[in-house]
């Protein structure tokens, strides 16, 4: 998940609401997310520093969910 890029000032523009998104299957760099090197999580913050959304822990080395909390 991530917040659309761009305001016309170059400014990040707010999250949508996508509710729980599943994802099941994740590949990164052709290997397993939980298996593959090089890998880098970024959590999405707002202003004033609060989680713009929440990720589960990864099962099975390549399923995990995504959970939207605020736009901005």
């Amino acid at each position: 998940m991530e917040a659309p890029c761009c305001t016309a000032s170059g400014g990040i523009l707010p999250l949508a609401n996508f509710g729980t998104v599943n994802i099941t299957g994740s590949l990164a760099n052709g290997a397993a997310l939980g298996n593959a090197g090089g890998v880098t999580q970024i959590i999405m913050v707002d202003s004033a520093g609060r989680d713009k959304d929440t990720v589960s822990s990864l099962s099975g080395g390549e399923n995990f969910s995504a959970h939207w909390l605020r736009s901005s």
